[in-house]
């Protein structure tokens, strides 16, 4: 796969979107002109150290314990990327945004990595027929690549097709997601005792993640993070 990779480099090599220089479609020098999201609650979204939920902003229907976000969606060349890898095919863009999606872990997670265990943002499977492929899956495999944290692609699963997210107001959002996902507690078992990572490419709301932490809360998981390449 190595080989295969590195001849496709030297025939159509990555070209930065921003710089138009080559072996990355964002590369680093960019990356550091881009405005981060800058480190949130995402209850009240105001500044918290390494995106944890504030202590006054949880309670009974707050589930997930911190959304670690990279960029803001808003940057030009962030949604084009996203656009051109979650629907025209373009899944190595999802490498170079595992890259600093990893990077972003190290610095806000307090936990060992062996402690950890990384599950993608399931999507219902005539969705991903359709796709082809679950672009959270692809982020979670490379950065499990580049830090060794474990993944599962079957506690959480999608069983019921739902409406985008996007385009619902907060209440519609809540409806939109009930009964949509289902645990696998066979599964779960051997993870027990990890603090889970939910991986999407963006969180427009609380809602989804929340939903996922939920179930995984309800069968005593005891922390849920999420990290995301984007967000409003």
């Amino acid at each position: 796969m190595k080989i295969i990779k590195f001849i496709k480099d030297l025939i159509a090599p990555k070209k930065c979107y921003s710089c138009k220089k080559e072996w990355h479609f964002l590369c680093p020098q960019c990356v550091d002109k881009i405005w981060y999201f800058e480190d949130i609650c995402y209850v009240c979204k105001q500044k918290s150290s390494n995106f944890n939920i504030h202590f006054y902003c949880q309670n009974d229907y707050i589930y997930y314990d911190k959304i670690i976000i990279l960029f803001h969606y808003k940057n030009k060349y962030i949604k084009e990327l996203i656009k051109q890898s979650k629907f025209y095919h373009k899944k190595d863009i999802l490498e170079d945004f595992a890259y600093y999606m990893s990077k972003k872990l190290k610095a806000n997670i307090d936990e060992d990595f062996w402690d950890l265990i990384l599950i993608p943002t399931p999507m219902y499977f005539l969705k991903k027929i359709k796709r082809w492929y679950n672009q959270s899956e692809i982020l979670v495999k490379n950065i499990s690549n580049l830090t060794n944290i474990d993944y599962n692609f079957d506690i959480i699963k999608k069983i019921k097709s739902s409406r985008p997210q996007s385009h619902l107001s907060k209440i519609e959002r809540l409806e939109n997601l009930k009964w949509v996902f289902t645990i696998n507690n066979k599964k779960l078992e051997k993870y027990k005792n990890k603090t889970f990572i939910i991986v999407d490419d963006v969180v427009s709301s609380w809602a989804t993640i929340n939903e996922i932490s939920k179930i995984l809360k309800k069968s005593w998981i005891k922390k849920v993070y999420s990290i995301c390449i984007a967000s409003d």
